[in-house]
Order: C-alpha cells, then structure tokens, then sequence
C-alpha cells in the first residue's frame, strides 16, 4: 500500500525462494490473512481502508500547534485531521476509504482532494492549499475482527500472528514486540539475550545552527571522494546536499555505511529527510536526488543507473511532482468548494 510497494511501483519477480522455519510471525499487514490461508487459517480478512494526506510548505505549519481533530466518525474514525508535523510543515488527513466499498476506493484524485480540504476547513480555515508540496496514501490493515490480532493460530502454535495492525500501531509497536517475545516463549522457543546488543545506535543527523559551517555550491565543487580520512570526512560535513533540509554529504554517508543495505534514494529520504523539503528534489532546483544518486552509488560501488529512484505517480494525488500555478489555484478552488 505504501509508495514504495511492489504493486505501485509496477514491480516485477525477478526470483522466489522457500524458507523452512520452526516458528513464522505473521507480520504480512495487507496480506497477513493470506499468509494465514496458507496454513489453513482462516480467522479473519484483512479489510484495507485507505488514507490519503496532503503535505503543506513550513510556511504554513505556524497556524496550529495542536493537532485539531473534528468529532469521530462512529464507523470512519478519528476523521480528518489539521497537524502541524515534527519538521513544522501542516499536514492534512487522512481519509478513510474502504477498499470494499467501490465508491470510497474509487474515488478520483480531484475528489479526495476535495474532501480533504473542504474537512480541514473547518477545522483551520486560513491555510493556503497552494502550498501543497506533496501527496500520498497508505493502506490501514483494518480487518474483519475490529482489533488488533496478536495471538498464536489455533492452526498451528508456532504460528504467531502480529496482524490487524492499524492505528495507533506504530506507537504500540514496542509493545506488541514484547508480546510476540512471550508467545514464541510459549510455543517452546528458548531465547537468550545477546550481551553483545547494543541498543544505543549513533545519530545519523547533526543539529545545524542555521548555515552556519555549511557549504551550497554546483555538483562536484565541494563533495568529497568518499575516503574515511578525517579530511574526507570534514569536507563531507560541510557539503550539502539536500539544500531544503540541509542534510550534508556525511549524513548520507553515515546512513549509507550502517549495516541495513541501502540501495535507493528512498531509503536514504527516510533516514535523513534529503528531497522531503518544499522544492521535492526539483531538478531545476538544486538537483539533490541525483546528488544523493551519486553518493549512493559511489558508496556501493554500483553504477547510478542500478540505484533506486523515487517512484511517479506512486499514490500521489497530485497531478505532477512539481505542481505549477494552475494546479496550486486548483487546489484552492477545490478548497472553497
């Protein structure tokens, strides 16, 4: 469901493999009840209701500092929401489309929009929706149960499910491992602590004072060539590359060089925000997605070509990365409406 999702991206199976297990947790999320039909488990049906957001410039995050909620849908939710996001841009959303329900799945980019913002109006009247930056949707893996379904299958003991992990399901994450813990213990499973685990991970970000030690200049004028002398590394830390951000060479580095591979822009934006700023990697800009490109692949050793883009259209709303003017009164046309 999400934007980087074999199905939105037009992925391709480019090879299978069997694994062979004594204990399988069921964490498939859209698809956890198919993995449970796989071993004759039929207790429930994922049911996925998306939620589609849309993202607004930092010069519009001061209008709340609260996240404003209206009164909850009895079937829907929490409704639509107006929330100033941890990086100050105001955020709006999510709706909540069943995918069961052809009306609410297939509804049209133009009328999602339409129903977000007429929502948050109510809410935070004197926001600009020209200031739309970015749009997008995931899929909640709501299911047929109404809860969370974090048990052993009464098919097989050591088949754990984690399924039915809608919302707050991030914020209930810990939690949910330490039950997962508990029941693969009661399955039989003997675990013992690594002593060697170090749970404290390095920053990968360094706090900035404004441009303070920071360089902005042209391709090549101030990267580094990806050495781990202390003069590559100064030079790195200076570099930026991310100019919206102000993420630097090193940053990317650093995420690049931890042991969970990296072979995509994407990755990298998660890590360190580099292309999520108000310009969204705009080539005419400052270019930062081939910058980042660049310092991935000559990290990985791979050619640019090989290494992985931001997916277009993905489950953007919007109807081009760089929305003009005409799509910007658009939005405050559908926002009046």
């Amino acid at each position: 469901g999400g934007s980087g999702s074999a199905k939105v991206v037009n992925g391709v199976v480019v090879e299978e493999e069997i694994v062979k297990a004594t204990y399988v947790i069921n964490c498939g999320g859209g698809a956890s009840d198919k993995i449970a039909r796989m071993i004759g488990d039929d207790s429930f049906q994922i049911k996925p209701r998306l939620g589609d957001y849309l993202l607004l410039n930092r010069n519009q995050g001061y209008l709340t500092c609260k996240t404003i909620f209206p009164c909850p849908d009895p079937v829907l939710g929490k409704g639509v929401l107006v929330q100033t996001t941890l990086w100050g841009n105001l955020i709006l959303g999510p709706t909540a489309r069943d995918t069961y329900k052809a009306d609410a799945r297939d509804m049209s980019d133009t009328s999602v929009q339409e129903y977000i913002l007429s929502k948050c109006k109510k809410l935070c009247p004197y926001f600009d929706p020209r200031e739309t930056i970015h749009a997008f949707c995931g899929a909640r893996a709501k299911n047929s149960r109404g809860d969370w379904i974090i048990e052993r299958s009464t098919k097989d003991g050591n088949f754990v499910h984690a399924a039915g992990i809608d919302s707050p399901g991030l914020a209930g994450s810990p939690a949910i491992a330490l039950e997962i813990v508990r029941l693969l213990q009661e399955a039989g499973l003997e675990i013992n602590l690594d002593p060697t685990f170090n749970p404290h991970r390095a920053a990968i970000i360094t706090p900035k004072k404004g441009m303070r030690g920071l360089k902005i200049g042209p391709i090549g004028k101030n990267d580094s060539k990806g050495g781990t002398q202390l003069n590559d590394e100064d030079r790195m830390k200076t570099n930026v590359v991310c100019k919206c951000e102000k993420v630097t060479e090193l940053e990317i580095v650093r995420a690049v060089r931890r042991s969970l591979p990296i072979d995509s822009t994407q990755a990298i934006r998660k890590r360190t925000r580099a292309g999520m700023g108000h310009c969204q990697g705009d080539v005419d800009n400052y270019n930062c997605e081939c910058r980042v490109k660049a310092i991935i692949a000559r990290e990985k050793r791979i050619t640019v070509e090989e290494t992985g883009g931001r997916p277009w259209p993905a489950t953007s709303t919007l109807p081009s990365r760089w929305i003009n003017d005409v799509d910007r009164n658009e939005l405050l046309e559908r926002m009046m409406k």
